[in-house]
């Protein structure tokens, strides 16, 4: 299993970023226990319907403040109590910043020690967020905006689907964004006529158009006169963890969401959502929704999963001008395994458009 220091990507072994942790529907006045960044973790809703995350053990004694059933603490309804959690041991109790604020057998001043990590966490469309920082520094950038959530005229997701814990590096998933030459050979499909990647901040975008032979997708992709549907995509990558995408001619949006567990293996998510079709009654438009997400699922879950299950790792990329530009974006990708200072300077070696050579500019794409 190959670490981040074999991809030489930087000092830090996990990045800093918004990364996803949890379906909303699985957290509330239980614990739910999860391993990310290396770390067993302990999540749960507050009293006051905030989520918090911490780390999972007590600095007293090294107990797992979620993993118990029988200790009176959680028996007799005291292990979540207002938005802290109780260690199930002694009773010391962690709030939602990680510093023991009772114990309950010692009226002393609390020792310095007393806490656990904590991570900013933020709750939207669903989903749980976690913000991660190895050097324990405020957010720098914001979460993917999705307006379509709040839009009527669009049906959201309905939950997270966890596609697959994989035995690889996060940033195998990430090349993905890069990589042109497997739209066709994995994925098949089309043919795509326009493509470019561009280094943007914090953003890595990918924009391309598709063009294949209309065989009964009439109803989803417009269809031209050549009886060619085309199928427009707009990603971004906000951070190393998320990428929001945009099906133009679909009317869909997509988020792909990738966690690092341990140094070397990540979790990998995706969610969907469409703007309702016209005509359809409500069973139709419902059934329209699970069959786009059906069709994510077995691109990102089932034909990329299988790859990146069994492949051994691309340390090292033999990249070639009609590849797709990889090197460039694992240096952006790497900004986030370094100290936030040096941001500036990594993305200055790669900032700008970059093309495949042989393949048009998404630029050039000729309007309808």
């Amino acid at each position: 299993m190959a670490k981040t220091a074999d991809y030489g990507l930087g000092e830090h072994p996990f990045p800093r970023g918004w990364f996803v942790v949890a379906d909303s529907s699985q957290i509330g006045r239980k614990p739910h226990n999860a391993r990310y960044f290396g770390e067993e973790v302990v999540l749960f809703r507050g009293e006051s319907g905030q989520v918090v995350m911490l780390e999972a053990f007590c600095p007293h004694m090294g107990t797992h403040l979620g993993r118990n059933t029988t200790s009176h603490t959680v028996v007799s309804g005291h292990h979540l109590e207002g938005d802290s959690i109780r260690c199930p041991f002694h009773g010391w109790r962690f709030g939602a910043d990680g510093r023991c604020n009772d114990i309950p057998y010692f009226d002393g001043p609390i020792p310095e020690q007393a806490k656990v990590r904590s991570w900013p966490v933020q709750e939207r469309y669903g989903i749980v967020f976690c913000w991660n920082d190895p050097e324990g520094l405020p957010p720098d950038f914001d979460l993917p905006d999705f307006p379509e959530w709040d839009d009527p005229a669009w049906m959201r997701w309905t939950g997270l689907d966890h596609l697959a814990d994989l035995p690889c590096h996060p940033v195998e998933v990430f090349d993905n964004n890069s990589d042109y030459a497997h739209l066709l050979h994995l994925h098949g499909g089309g043919e795509v006529r326009f493509y470019e990647n561009e280094v943007d901040g914090h953003c890595y975008r990918q924009r391309e158009s598709m063009v294949g032979q209309s065989q009964g997708v009439g109803d989803t992709f417009k269809v031209d006169a050549r009886n060619e549907w085309r199928l427009t995509t707009l990603n971004a990558y906000v951070g190393p963890g998320l990428n929001a995408a945009r099906f133009i001619e679909a009317s869909a949006a997509q988020l792909i969401a990738t966690t690092p567990i341990d140094d070397g293996s990540a979790r990998l998510w995706q969610c969907a959502m469409i703007k309702r079709p016209a005509g359809l009654s409500d069973a139709q438009a419902d059934q329209a929704l699970v069959t786009f997400n059906q069709n994510m699922i077995k691109g990102l879950g089932v034909e990329d999963a299988e790859i990146w299950r069994n492949k051994r790792a691309a340390v090292r990329i033999m990249q070639l001008p009609t590849d797709g530009p990889f090197q460039q974006a694992r240096t952006w990708y790497s900004q986030f395994f370094n100290p936030r200072d040096r941001a500036g300077e990594i993305l200055s070696r790669v900032s700008g458009v970059h093309r495949v050579r042989g393949v048009p500019a998404f630029a050039d794409m000729p309007a309808e």
